[in-house]
């Protein structure tokens, strides 16, 4: 009966699996294709003559590298201000007793649920308002706080024993060198989760990026990207390896640290 079972797990495991992998592999495949090869009646699967001319086109007719660039900068900015900003803040809802300490973790876990869009109009018109429109600052602001990576130091640095604070503190340290000196070593494995979050989510932002930026060689990689359907037509093969160029960073980092995003998140853990 188990047996059984394990097959069939198996089984589900290797489906979902396909269904994961296959929109990446369409992707690669398109790229490879002639334009008049996409957009035919007579479907191919593989390409007949696999081409790299759609990305000597991406790179000599667009702004893809400066793209790249941009998306770069804003997103390891992003990563090491979220964590400078996340992890004293969960230290302190974590060891530090203070009045209101729950209420205010629960408000600002509240954040969570409301939708970005709801915020688009209030906080274009406060970056316009501060000459801020137009620049990658613009994009950078509005990602430096993360809650769910606040939630995920304070799950960790809950786990690690008041006693080794209080050692420290017998020893004459403070709370600012404690934090620095034992509770972020020790907290290795959930920063690293916090910090690959946030630069995997600041690559990916679309929506406030499109607003927030409307000049061509500032854009993201991913505006960039979308803008390929208005300036080239609808060039789905180029788009294609556009989206390509656009992912190997996101799986260079993934391949890097997925070992460590797993353990980060398994040993946060959600207490009761």
């Amino acid at each position: 009966m188990r047996n059984k079972k394990a097959i069939i797990y198996r089984i589900l495991e290797v489906l979902l699996l396909l269904i994961w992998v296959f929109p990446l592999v369409w992707m690669v495949i398109t790229s490879l294709k002639f334009e008049n090869e996409v957009v035919t009646r007579n479907f191919t699967f593989l390409p007949e003559n696999p081409t790299l001319q759609n990305y000597i086109d991406a790179f000599q007719s667009t702004y893809i590298l400066q793209w790249l660039l941009n998306s770069l900068i804003i997103s390891l900015v992003t990563m090491v201000a979220t964590f400078i900003l996340d992890a004293p803040i969960a230290y302190a809802f974590a060891k530090i007793r203070f009045p209101g300490r729950n209420i205010l973790f629960w408000a600002v876990m509240a954040g969570m649920m409301v939708p970005f869009q709801v915020l688009i109009v209030p906080l274009y018109l406060q970056f316009n308002s501060y000459g801020l429109v137009n620049t990658l600052s613009a994009a950078i602001i509005p990602r430096l706080a993360m809650p769910i990576g606040i939630f995920i130091l304070r799950q960790f640095y809950e786990g690690i024993p008041d006693a080794l604070e209080e050692a420290a503190f017998i020893d004459g340290a403070g709370r600012l060198r404690t934090f620095v000196r034992i509770i972020l070593p020790l907290g290795k494995a959930a920063a690293t989760t916090v910090i690959i979050l946030a630069f995997i989510n600041a690559w990916n932002d679309f929506l406030w990026p499109l607003i927030a930026i409307n000049e061509s060689q500032k854009y993201t990689i991913t505006v960039g990207i979308a803008n390929f359907q208005g300036t080239h037509g609808t060039q789905y093969s180029l788009i294609m390896a556009g989206a390509v160029i656009a992912s190997i960073p996101e799986l260079i980092f993934f391949l890097i640290f997925r070992r460590k995003i797993i353990d980060g998140i398994a040993m946060t853990g959600i207490k009761g």
